[in-house]
């Protein structure tokens, strides 16, 4: 068999390879560029190899469901405790979010359709900056993305294998993120306009014991929520009226072409809609599912935001960005002039390529607090071991895990005492942190002062 029909036999699996390996490495290029921020402290400090499963769970109650965490922890056993084996296995999730991706385009509009949807997740700024991010928002993009996939398998095959798939991968994405229970919501509220379109007895009861399991597994998790449901968030704005607009643009990038070929893609989607011939009559359910995945995410978390507590924040609707992948690219997928349909997709690469690194500049500007820069002016400063603090001490005390030397909590009293101390400020906008330092300069002098992105390192000495 010659060269050219091996290409031809295997097509899709040569640019499914491709994909992924490109995919693969703008998310692990420069994983450690940049300090972990403080949000990542938060994912990284509870999952010490050191510390016990019970502990982890606990901390999650005042955080996310506990899977990441648990994920993370046996991450650091295997290969390390430090940032690079964290990102690591963040980015190794997005890398199998794309591969899900396919897969669910593939259900839905053939392996053009996946293999497109694919390419747009993996040039995607917004999925590659959170896969990046020692978070669980990659691991939320992917379980979304498989829920649904076993969602519409099942309605479509209506096979116990894609039932079970369903549960187990639903559960998982309950136990990722509070927003998993935003997209079970909105799979509940979409069953009952799929029954227009099959109301088999099998389906209705296999549907209503998946999702019953679905929700008996993640009730001893509901008194956690409902214990933390009174704690108001102070740092999440109410969302205005065309918040989506903005979502929007950061799904693509912030760049003007790509949304643009984006609003396109989504023309020719609600096009095809109108033109009721051109859709399969089994393939009707599937834009149903489509356009209700990204409406009622939305919608439901928007209710809640303005009548009660604030929920809407973009990272978090990553567990919708799937669906504006499937939509775009079976969009595209109803182009029928070849020529424009093989150009686009190099237009939108030429876009990444010059928004990664003219505008975003993702791998040469930072943007995330330097906390590690900070800790390492002090660990190479501090010969004579002045006492080290900060009003973050637990954040930054992960770079000085291996340091005889701890950060304390800033407690003017404990300062009285003092000839010298450092002092760590990281996160805090500039105003917060200098109204801190003007303080301490009432009774002490700077002797030396290193400022970083969203961090500072000052060394103190008496007056």
């Amino acid at each position: 068999m010659s060269l050219k029909s091996i290409f031809l036999k295997h097509t899709t699996t040569i640019y499914l390879l491709v994909i992924v390996l490109l995919a693969t490495g703008l998310r692990l290029y420069r994983l450690d560029y940049q300090s972990l921020w403080l949000d990542e402290l938060y994912s990284i400090i509870p999952a010490d190899p050191q510390n016990s499963l019970a502990s982890i769970i606990e901390y999650a109650k005042s955080d996310q469901p506990p899977l990441f965490f648990i994920y993370i922890h046996y991450v650091f056993v295997l290969f390390g405790y430090n940032e690079i084996a964290g990102r690591a296995a963040c980015a190794f999730l997005g890398v199998v979010g794309i591969l899900a991706v396919y897969f669910l385009g593939k259900e839905c509009g053939g392996k053009s359709v996946g293999l497109f949807a694919a390419f747009l997740t993996a040039f995607s700024y917004f999925h590659i900056y959170y896969s990046q991010e020692l978070r669980f928002y990659s691991m939320a993009f992917l379980l979304s993305t498989l829920s649904y996939l076993y969602f519409i398998r099942a309605f479509r095959r209506n096979k116990v294998i894609d039932f079970a798939g369903y549960v187990v991968f639903t559960v998982c994405l309950l136990y990722t993120h509070y927003f998993g229970i935003i997209i079970f919501c909105t799979q509940m509220l979409t069953f009952p306009f799929i029954l227009i379109y099959k109301r088999g007895v099998k389906f209705i009861i296999s549907s209503l014991l998946s999702g019953m399991t679905v929700a008996i597994a993640f009730f001893p998790w509901i008194p956690i929520i409902i214990n933390e449901s009174h704690i108001k968030t102070n740092w999440i704005e109410v969302p205005h009226p065309f918040f989506l607009a903005e979502y929007f643009y950061a799904y693509t990038g912030k760049e003007i072409i790509t949304t643009l070929v984006s609003l396109f893609f989504i023309y020719l989607f609600g096009k095809s809609l109108k033109e009721k011939s051109q859709i399969a009559g089994d393939i009707k359910p599937v834009y149903l599912i489509i356009i209700l995945w990204i409406i009622l995410s939305y919608l439901l978390p928007y209710v809640r935001s303005i009548t009660s507590a604030p929920l809407l924040q973009p990272r978090y609707t990553i567990v919708t960005l799937p669906a504006w992948m499937l939509l775009f690219a079976m969009g595209w997928g109803r182009i029928e002039n070849l020529k424009w349909k093989l150009a686009l997709p190099f237009v939108l690469i030429v876009a990444f390529a010059g928004n990664m690194i003219f505008f975003k500049k993702h791998y040469t500007r930072l943007d995330k607090d330097q906390f590690r820069e900070s800790s390492e002016v002090v660990k190479a400063n501090n010969q004579s071991h002045y006492p080290i603090y900060s009003a973050l001490p637990w954040h930054f005390n992960y770079y000085f895990r291996n340091q005889p030397e701890k950060v304390a909590r800033l407690n003017k009293p404990d300062l009285a005492s003092l000839e010298y101390f450092w002092l760590l400020q990281g996160h805090y906008n500039p105003d917060q942190m200098e109204t801190e330092i003007l303080e301490l300069k009432e009774n002490f002098k700077i002797v030396e002062k290193k400022t970083f992105l969203g961090s500072n390192a000052v060394l103190f000495k008496r007056k």
